[in-house]
């Protein structure tokens, strides 16, 4: 999971993605046959993962995000034709995730110096390859999310004043999620 943090360039705060952290997921496949290459796949899902934004010219300068993901993508597949015991393909399509973690309210005790919004929707594309095995198909997949709408909560927390400089030194936000997937079929 990553940030596209935009600075709003208002303050001398500035904000960056420095860590890169590995996350986990969880779900099930449901696959509808279109035709001998084609597909509609609904995967919903949990996506488990946390992402650190630095700050400079701020008394804390990192600020560690949690989220819990409720993932509901709705993805077209394009196969290839099968050689031997593989079947390389191409996936694509969009999602709507619910972070169930996201705040109402910001918690300093803990490091939560923003707020994030519930919902975003994402563009997806990826592809993969499917392995033909005596009892099972198993799918390996790498596929990139792009969030469409900021998910930086802009309002301020009137139970928490005095942290409003980390949310005004960024303008936007969107999230960014890379996933390597193994299905088992």
């Amino acid at each position: 999971m990553d940030f596209a943090i935009y600075n709003s360039g208002r303050t001398d705060a500035r904000a960056e993605q420095v860590v890169f952290s590995p996350g986990f997921s969880v779900g099930i496949v449901s696959d509808l046959r279109l035709h001998e290459n084609w597909s509609l796949r609904f995967l919903p899902g949990l996506e488990f993962g946390e992402r650190t934004i630095k700050y400079s010219n701020l008394p804390e300068d990192e600020v560690t995000v949690e989220s819990v993901l409720v993932n509901l993508p709705l993805l077209v597949k394009y196969r290839a034709k099968r050689l031997n015991n593989y079947r390389p393909y191409l996936i694509g399509g969009a999602s709507y995730k619910i972070d169930v973690q996201s705040q109402d309210a910001l918690d300093p005790d803990n490091n939560m110096l923003i707020r994030l919004n519930t919902t975003d929707v994402y563009l997806e594309l990826g592809a993969g390859i499917d392995f033909y095995l005596p009892y099972f198909k198993l799918a390996t997949e790498l596929k990139f999310a792009v969030g469409l709408r900021d998910i930086l909560n802009h309002k301020y927390d009137i139970e928490n004043p005095g942290y409003e400089a980390y949310t005004d030194a960024i303008r936007g936000m969107n999230s960014k999620v890379i996933t390597l997937s193994f299905h088992f079929e």
